[in-house]
């Protein structure tokens, strides 16, 4: 026997000791019903945590294991000790998706309805250490509700109520609540019926062409211009930067500001719908399809106790709104001005043409939905 075969044998030998012989399918069956029925002993007792576990051993065991349960089981008593059960690989199962996880028999159910089903039919979220107050868990359903309007404010800040549905698969039902997304949808298209939608409304908030209220879209302008002339020099060039701003709101505003200042500046000064900068325009916007139109008006610095617009002088844009909801862009169609002086209206149309009208981009501004601005 060369020494190649000895190592050979050697390696079996040490892996039959370790590993044991494979299991067989009859052995692999057993095991996973034995898993699969103290799953369903501890889903009954209220400890789905530890149970989504043991489910998830005997699926990977035999992936078909419900099919080999009988429907009449004996459960046998409720084991006084599960509450101290240290079952291995726990916190793994804590930091994953549970909506991604397989579940026992109709615990949580695929079509979330709150009128019907209440926080103590559906255990899926436990507070993570002993906390001396009320753990959200303990809230019901409606409650809860109303916190997510809050959340989603007067902004409609979606994006939030989607991050908080990423928690547990209760909160994933209640983040996809059909009358919250109803509200954000009338809250935008006022004209639109609920008789008349074929589909979610989360899915027509997603597809359906909006702004964004939760940022600011952004223009960035580089251009150069002729300097002074000095005796006995060339011409010279100066680089010329400054920022176009539009910050539009859920219920028809929008604010315009060019500054040369640095970008976090005019992200503040737009934060508040009655901004402190004097440079701030004012005005209105609709959005039909990808058409964007937006008039502006300057504000009257006279008057520092209110916002009072000059409405002599007024400008009129119109843009084209591309791209996903996440990186839209606004790309410019149409501007012109409209002054109405001792009667007369004169429209001044402006050629919109590179460097001076680069498209705006979409940036998120986090500040913006750091408070809510009431409920939807």
């Amino acid at each position: 026997m060369s020494y190649v075969d000895e190592l050979a044998q050697f390696r079996n030998a040490w892996k039959n000791e370790l590993f044991g012989k494979c299991p067989t399918k009859q052995s692999k069956q057993i095991e996973a019903k034995q898993l699969y029925v103290k799953g369903m002993q501890l889903e009954r007792e209220g400890y789905c945590y530890e149970a989504i576990e043991y489910f998830r051993q005997a699926l990977r065991l035999v992936p078909d294991i419900e099919k080999h349960i009988g429907v009449n089981i004996d459960l046998g008593a409720s084991s006084t000790a599960t509450g101290n059960l240290i079952i291995p690989g726990l916190e793994e199962v804590e930091g994953q998706d549970l909506s991604t996880l397989p579940v026992g028999r109709g615990q949580w159910p695929e079509k979330f309805n709150t009128s019907e089903t209440r926080f103590e039919d559906v255990y899926t979220c436990f507070p993570e250490r002993s906390v001396s107050g009320t753990h959200i868990s303990a809230l019901p359903n409606e409650i809860i509700l109303t916190i997510l309007r809050y959340v989603v404010s007067m902004e409609l800040d979606l994006r939030s109520v989607e991050t908080f549905g990423e928690t547990c698969k209760w909160f994933h039902n209640l983040a996809r609540t059909p009358q919250l997304w109803q509200a954000a949808c009338q809250k935008i298209w006022t004209d639109i019926q609920p008789k008349s939608i074929p589909t979610s409304w989360r899915a027509i908030f997603i597809n359906r062409p909006h702004m964004r209220f939760d940022g600011v879209y952004v223009s960035r302008i580089k251009y150069h211009r002729q300097g002074a002339q000095k005796p006995n020099m060339c011409c010279t060039l100066q680089t010329v930067f400054y920022h176009r701003f539009l910050r539009f709101f859920s219920d028809g505003l929008v604010l315009g500001l060019n500054t040369t200042q640095a970008p976090q500046y005019a992200v503040a000064a737009l934060k508040d719908r009655t901004s402190t900068n004097k440079d701030v325009t004012y005005g209105q916007y609709t959005i039909s399809g990808r058409e964007v139109k937006i008039v502006l008006f300057q504000r009257d610095s006279s008057d520092r106790s209110s916002i009072k617009l000059k409405p002599d002088q007024s400008f009129n844009i119109t843009f084209k709104l591309s791209g996903s909801t996440g990186r839209q862009a606004l790309q410019w169609s149409e501007y012109f001005t409209v002054d109405k002086k001792n009667g007369l209206t004169t429209k001044r149309n402006i050629e919109v043409v590179p460097p001076h009208f680069s498209k705006f981009v979409y940036i998120r501004a986090k500040s913006y939905t750091a408070v809510s601005g009431g409920t939807i």
